[in-house]
Parts: structure tokens; sequence; C-alpha cells
């Protein structure tokens, strides 16, 4: 078990799956807690049994990520971890059959909305001189998997994200990592 007393940490896609999985742990782990989740019912009745905030985030859009990240460094005073889980898997459906605006729509949740989550909240950690970032992939990420072209290729984005920002934040006491479960 970790020791994350004192610490506080913002968990996307928390009220739900590995989201919600983190939130539980990081807290029985002693740190403070706020979820992020676009689902607004189901991010209520997580953080009541968890004992924890919420805001509601749709992580697409920039300006409301940069609001939340905001908003939680008033309520939280501080964002020390951010756990980047939230995403979508779209259809199972070969490349060539692959709907546009569902590519369009999954590359905005798991690429875009990673890449906002990161940049809003990475930009506190370098001022307070310490942040642990953990972006979660998928071995799809890696290998790719057939019938979901946009969903593999968008967890290979996350993972080339994740490198070049530990690469950019070596020198700022930030670690950056990824996770890739299958």
């Amino acid at each position: 078990m970790a020791n994350f007393n004192g610490q506080t940490a913002v968990i996307t896609g928390g009220a739900q799956g590995i989201g919600l999985a983190t939130a539980k742990r990081f807290i029985e782990d002693g740190c403070e807690v706020m979820i992020w989740d676009v689902d607004e019912k189901m991010g209520l009745e997580a953080s009541k049994e968890l004992k924890c905030q919420f805001l509601k985030v749709d992580q697409t859009e920039n300006d409301l990520v940069e609001e939340a990240t905001k908003k939680t460094i008033q309520l939280m005073k501080k964002i020390d971890i951010l756990v980047c889980s939230a995403g979508i898997a779209g259809p199972k459906i070969s490349t060539w059959d692959y709907p546009i605006e569902e590519c369009t729509k999954v590359f905005n949740v798991n690429v875009n909305g990673v890449f906002y989550c990161n940049k809003h909240v990475v930009k506190t950690m370098r001022d307070n001189g310490y942040g642990i970032i953990i972006n979660i992939a998928s071995i799809a990420g890696k290998e790719g998997n057939p019938n979901a072209s946009a969903y593999s290729a968008s967890k290979a984005a996350v993972i080339a994200l994740t490198k070049s920002l530990g690469k950019e934040t070596a020198d700022h006491d930030i670690a950056v990592n990824c996770i890739t479960p299958a």
C-alpha cells in the first residue's frame, strides 16, 4: 500500500470502471480525490459512495477542462496526481467501413481529452514543483486490434503523448507514466 496522506488526485472517468477502482484505491491510501466525469448521475453516485468530490467535466472541451482545473484547485488547493482514465472504445467495425464521425468521437475523448487534461494540470504541477500524471492507454495502442482502428490508434497517440510529456517534465520533479492494460 502506498501512503498518499496529504495528497490530492484528479481522476477522469472516475465514476466507473478503471477510474472508479483507482479512486477507491487512492482514497484507501489516504488521498483526497476529485472525480471528473461527463456522466453527472454516475459521478454524483460515485462521489457519494466514496465520500469524495465530483465535477461534471466534458474533457473533449478544452475550455471546460481549463475551468475544471481552476475550480479543482480552488476546492482542493492543489493537484498532486492526475489519472486520465476516461475513454471510449467506439464501435467494432472494419477500418474501411468505420464511420468518420465515430472515429472523430473516439479521438476527441481518448486523445484530445487526455491532451487537454495533461496540458492544464501539468501547469499547476510545474508551479508546485511536484506531480504525478498517469495516462491509461491500452495494449491495443501497441499491437492494434482488429475492428478497432480508431480505438487502437487513439491509444497509440496516448502512449506517444505520455512519452513526450515525460521528457518535457523530466527536470520538474513530475513523474509521467502510461499504463497499458489489456
